[in-house]
């Protein structure tokens, strides 16, 4: 195999599965911050006006 299809094939077996446990990690933090800060419920009608 050449040089370029090695570094391909590794790339393929390596760097992306650690790309979706990595975005994977954040999904669960950003559910995990979410349950520990809730963001108040606004009412219907209300809007912030700066």
């Amino acid at each position: 195999m050449t040089n370029a299809t090695s570094s391909a094939i590794t790339m393929l077996f390596v760097a992306l599965p650690t790309m979706f446990f990595v975005i994977g990690v954040f999904i669960l933090s950003t559910k995990a911050l979410h349950a520990a800060f809730p963001a108040p419920i606004e009412a219907d009608g209300e809007e912030d006006e700066d």
